[in-house]
């Protein structure tokens, strides 16, 4: 080999070796450089164990990196390895490529107090030293569309190489975010991302994303998007993420002691990045196990609130809501004196307190002001003020609304004498329910001894003022609320039971109601003379002389007026009504003469007919307070001794009571075409029984229908009447005192054709 080839190869091989010991021993350099000069630069210490490259795969690595607090010594932002890849060899090609972008042990911990962040000083030197700032360099117009969103595939191909960018993931990492304000914190852990390509072309790049919360909960979130036509769809998985970590930012809207729960979540949303607000959202949210827990330790929650969404759009203002369900609430309200309530409490936020200066201590706890930088001052900027859109119309519907299992206890402080009742068995059903349409909701519930109510509303959500509402209470027991009772007259009650109906029609706030009360058996104790009632009424005259022979009360309340009057009060106008009534029967001698005469001593006692007896209406499907009274008080014999069981039995001869009872369906359905109604309620079936069998119209229509009604159809009617007698009965007595499945039993006697007595119950009494 010629000498001059000799010395090239030596030569060459020399600065291969050179640039091969650069390569090695640059990145040293460059650590040691960084280490020393970072606070010039960036105002704050950086610590970096190791950083290395790969000449043959040209791959970089650094090692347990970590940028400093103000103080020198706290991280600030740390990893324990990050490495890439790069392949310079392939921008002779026209590309410039990443193979990989991997990180491990990423901890970022960020503290905030008021508008200032403990990275906010860092912001500031930076600005300080840039004193030149450059100008903005202008968008080629073809880059950018006409709602000015920038479109990377564009840019791409407007830059000399390609981009190819591969293999990104980050794991184990640990994100801290406190807000020194209101003592927050979120600890986010176990922090991962995978993107496996990003693709700045008419492709789509997907990314992964997945952490834990320290506190409780896992989110996955999977992003898709297009570079080219800016469309992207994300999917947000949210499980079991712990409610509690809220509770610091509820204190400035709520006063409260503690807030637990759990949220789960399953979103999907799709759309473009040029208009987000058009974007559909549909999905699944919902809360369990929620409680709050208030100041004086009682709480409010629910076990379940679900919400189905089939499509959101902010941009056209519409919703579509699959399901709202509310699973097992429970609440109370309290009333004080003063007017106030426990929801009043609740949204009235304590007064703050001084905060301190210090973060809320952990590992890494430090003094506050050595995190966060004080705000420097700055030049006030004018505010410009944009001119307000008109609103756009709100386009809503749930498809399906259910509460079910919910509990509410009412608590009234303000008597001389706590009032204390708990509704339960709470169920709120609704289908279809528009913002600006009519729509139908379904109420019922369930109070203490076999009570319940019922209640129907028709309305538009938009138009309040607007509705038709109908309500019905059965089998109230009086002596729960005998605290207002004895507040309002003086008088305990100690017995009774009364029945509500309200029919009730409003147009624009103007009221239009008709009530029904009925109340059986009502008594009340000796008049308390420590308690000064608001109204002065003679209570046990009064209800002497009010009670028939039977021991019933029965009158009617109208009700009439604007609910915008600051003077009107519904409950006002039925105690008004009820305490004119009382005084006035009280103050009439003559009427007391007569009821004495007609009853005797029997007329404070229970007279419903024979001991074991109840008279019943077989063309009805439910029971009087009178009927309910008796029944019920005929168990009270198995409270006392659990060898005896009841046998309640019930009688009517079809063939005998047919012709009564097709009267009795033909003055229903007169009714219903008189009044233009498809079902009655028990005001209306008051009504259609009083019409008297002479009147000309109806005994037209008697003779018109009367083929309508044949036999068969009438005693089938009949049997299913019985049936829901026995039902009903059957669940009221069941909620008695001392009452078991074993020593109690409702059935229809066997034979019925061959009865001759009236339609009743005998009860039979046998021993164990």
């Amino acid at each position: 080999m010629k000498k001059s080839v000799k010395i090239i190869l030596i030569v060459v091989a020399a600065l291969f070796v050179l640039v091969f010991a650069a390569l090695k021993l640059a990145p040293g350099f460059v650590k040691d450089y960084i280490v020393a000069h970072s606070e010039e630069y960036i105002g704050r210490k950086v610590n970096i164990e190791s950083v290395s490259l790969s000449p043959l795969t040209w791959t970089v690595n650094v090692d347990n990196f970590a940028l400093l607090e103000r103080d020198g010594k706290t991280p600030f932002v740390s990893f324990e390895k990050f490495r890439i890849n790069l392949n310079p060899t392939r921008i002779i090609t026209g590309t410039a490529s990443v193979g990989e972008i991997y990180m491990k042990g990423l901890y970022v911990h960020v503290v905030q107090s008021g508008d200032r962040f403990n990275f906010s000083d860092i912001l500031d030197f930076l600005s300080q030293s840039d004193s030149t700032a450059a100008d903005t360099v202008a968008v080629d117009s073809a880059a950018t569309d006409s709602t000015g969103m920038i479109n990377a595939a564009e840019i791409a191909d407007g830059l000399p190489v390609s981009i190819s960018v591969k293999n990104i993931v980050f794991e184990n990492g640990n994100i801290i975010y406190e807000d020194a304000k209101v003592g927050s914190k979120i600890h986010i852990k176990d922090f991962g991302v995978a993107i496996p390509a990003v693709y700045l072309s008419n492709k789509q790049t997907d990314v992964g994303v997945s952490l834990k919360f320290a506190d409780g909960g896992d989110l996955n979130v999977k992003v898709t998007v297009n570079a080219a036509t800016n469309d992207f769809n994300v999917n947000v998985g949210l499980k079991d993420f712990a409610l509690a970590a809220g509770k610091p930012y509820l204190n400035d809207f709520v006063n409260i002691k503690d807030f637990k729960g759990n949220l789960s979540t399953d979103m999907d949303i799709q759309g473009n990045l040029n208009s987000i607000l058009a974007s559909n959202v549909k999905g699944i949210v919902s809360v369990d196990s929620v409680v709050v827990t208030e100041v004086n330790d009682k709480t409010i929650g629910a076990g379940h609130v679900g919400v189905g969404i089939a499509e959101a759009n902010l941009e056209k203002f519409k919703f579509r809501i699959d399901s709202v369900v509310v699973d097992g609430a429970f609440a109370h309200l309290d009333l004080y004196k003063g007017g106030k309530t426990n929801i009043d409490v609740l949204l009235t936020p304590k007064g703050k307190a001084a905060k301190s200066d210090t973060v809320a201590a952990d590992s890494n706890a430090v003094p506050l002001d050595s995190l966060v930088a004080p705000a420097p001052e700055a030049s006030a900027d004018s505010a410009s003020t944009a001119k307000a859109e008109p609103a756009k119309k709100l386009d809503a519907i749930i498809t399906k609304l259910l509460v079910q299992n919910t509990t509410v206890t009412a608590n009234d402080y303000t008597l001389s004498k706590p009032f204390n009742y708990k509704v339960s068995a709470i169920t709120v059903s609704g289908s279809n329910i528009n913002f600006d349409k009519p729509c139908n909701v379904n109420v019922s519930a369930a109070f203490p001894e076999g009570g319940s109510v019922s209640v129907k509303y028709k309305g538009a959500i938009n138009d309040i003022g607007t509705m038709d509402a109908y309500v019905s209470v059965k089998n109230l027991a009086l002596k729960h609320f005998s605290s207002y009772s004895l507040h309002f007259t003086g008088y305990p009650i100690t017995a009774g039971t009364m029945a509500f109906a309200s029919d009730n029609k409003m147009n624009n706030f103007n009221v239009d109601s008709k009530n029904t009360i009925d109340i059986y058996n009502i008594e009340v104790g000796d008049k308390d003379d420590s308690v000064d009632p608001e109204y002065p009424v003679p209570m046990k005259v009064g209800l002497y002389v009010l009670k028939d022979k039977d021991d019933k009360i029965q009158f009617d309340v109208p009700v009439k007026g604007n609910l915008k009057d600051p003077e009107f009060s519904y409950l006002k106008i039925v105690w008004d009504t009820i305490t004119k009534l009382l005084v006035k029967v009280a103050l009439s001698p003559i009427k007391i003469v007569g009821n004495v005469a007609n009853t005797g001593a029997s007329a404070v006692g229970l007279n419903l007919g024979k001991d074991d007896e109840i008279l019943i209406d077989v063309s009805s499907g439910t029971f009087t307070s009178e009927q309910f009274a008796k029944a019920s008080k005929m168990t009270e014999a198995l409270a006392k001794d659990p060898k005896l069981s009841l046998t309640y039995t019930q009688y009517y001869n079809p063939a005998k009571i047919l012709n009564e009872h097709k009267l009795h369906k033909l003055k229903q359905e007169y009714y219903k075409q008189k009044e233009g109604k498809a079902s009655l309620n028990e005001i209306d079936e008051k009504a259609a029984a009083e019409i008297k069998d002479w009147d000309t119209n109806f005994k037209a229509f008697a003779r018109e229908h009367d083929k309508d009604f044949d036999g068969a159809a009438m005693e089938k009617d009949l049997t299913d009447l019985a049936e829901k007698r026995n039902q009903e009965l059957l669940k009221v007595l069941k909620q008695q005192k001392g009452v078991t499945a074993k020593n109690l039993k409702v059935q229809t006697a066997k034979g019925l054709n061959s009865y001759r007595g009236k339609p009743m119950y005998k009860v039979t009494v046998d021993v164990k």
